[in-house]
């Protein structure tokens, strides 16, 4: 089994482990002495992930060659965020998404049965538009499984 064919949920939860070890050994990935290969053998054999995913699936070949490419995407997008930070002198502000857009998102939120469980000012641009996306076809590319969390379907009494 592949990562991508993980229900949402659980990569949701993968993600968000992944990016908590991740952030702690940034200095390490940054400088290149810790790369994809290590971090995904060192996550995967000391067990804590168990409690997220099952034996088999951690044990196979398939899994683990996907999650390494996906550590690869997690630390390029980390890399990315921290570069551009650092070309600004300022605190880097996500870029706001337009008014069309937080209208668009709106709309579909009210047609489809869904709510954000963030305000709409949390929202980057990018954000909303992989809820756009997330809402429309029930896909969340790799290294976006953040969103999951933003949006819940409302469940009426």
């Amino acid at each position: 089994m592949q990562i991508e064919q993980l229900d949402l949920e659980t990569r949701s939860k993968v993600y968000s482990y992944t990016k908590k070890v991740l952030r702690k050994y940034q200095k390490g990935i940054i400088t290149g002495k810790l790369t994809a290969d290590k971090f995904a053998d060192n996550i995967l054999s000391n067990g804590d992930i168990s409690s997220i995913l099952d034996q088999e699936t951690l044990d196979g070949q398939d899994f683990k060659e996907s999650y390494i490419s996906y550590i690869e995407t997690l630390i390029n997008i980390q890399n990315e965020n921290l570069h551009n930070s650092k070309k600004k002198k300022h605190k880097a502000v996500p870029e706001k998404p337009p008014i069309s857009q937080k209208i668009k998102l709106k709309n579909l939120l009210s047609s489809t049965g869904y709510n954000l469980s963030i305000p709409y000012e949390y929202l980057s641009a990018i954000d909303v538009e992989n809820i756009i996306k997330y809402i429309s076809t029930g896909f969340i590319d790799l290294g976006n499984e953040r969103i999951y969390n933003y949006v819940n379907k409302d469940i009426k009494s």
